[in-house]
C-alpha cells in the first residue's frame, strides 16, 4: 500500500489538504539523498545569490562613484562659464564656490560686484598717453615721422 507525506502547510481551516501519495514504497535512504542533494543544491545557490549581491554592490558603488566625477566636472564647467560671463578676474575667481548652479551664479554675482566694481582705476587723475605706431612723443600734431628729419636733429646735437 502507497505511503502518504505530511499534508503541505497551505491547507486552510475550511478544506483539508490533499493526501500527496508516493510512487512505489517509500525508501528512507532515497529520501535521504534526494534531501541531501536538494540541502546541497540551496547552499550553492545561497552562495551564487551572495556572489551576486556583492558584484551587485560593487557596481553600485561604481556607479556612484562615476556619477559623482560627472557631477564634479559639470559644476566645473558651469563654474568656469560663470567666471567669463562675470567677467572675473583669476585673482578672486577662488571666492565662486557652490555646490549647484544656482549657487555658483548667487557667489559669482556677489564676488563680481564686491570685488570687480570696487576696484580702483589705475593711478586716477594721471592722464593717459596717446601712443600711436611710429610717432615718438615729441613730434609734431598731425605730422608724421620722417627720417631725414630725425637725422638731421641728432647730427645738430652733436
Amino acid at each position: 500500500m502507497p505511503e502518504t507525506a505530511p499534508a503541505p502547510a497551505a491547507e486552510t481551516a475550511d478544506q483539508p489538504a490533499a493526501p500527496v501519495e508516493w510512487h512505489g514504497e517509500f525508501d528512507p535512504e532515497r529520501a535521504g539523498r534526494l534531501v541531501a542533494a536538494l540541502r546541497s543544491d540551496v547552499a550553492e545557490l545561497k552562495d551564487r545569490l551572495a556572489a551576486k549581491d556583492a558584484e551587485l554592490g560593487a557596481s553600485a558603488g561604481r556607479v556612484a562613484e562615476l556619477e559623482g566625477e560627472i557631477r564634479t566636472r559639470d559644476l566645473a564647467q558651469v563654474r568656469d562659464d560663470v567666471i567669463r560671463r562675470h567677467k572675473i578676474p583669476e585673482a578672486v575667481a577662488e571666492f565662486v564656490t557652490g555646490e549647484t548652479a544656482e549657487d555658483i551664479e548667487a557667489t559669482a554675482a556677489k564676488v563680481a560686484t564686491a570685488f570687480v566694481a570696487t576696484a580702483p582705476e589705475p593711478m586716477p587723475g594721471i592722464p593717459k598717453p596717446a601712443l600711436t605706431p611710429g610717432r615718438a612723443a615729441n613730434d609734431a600734431a598731425g605730422g608724421a615721422c620722417d627720417p631725414r628729419e630725425v637725422a638731421q636733429r641728432i647730427t645738430a646735437t652733436v
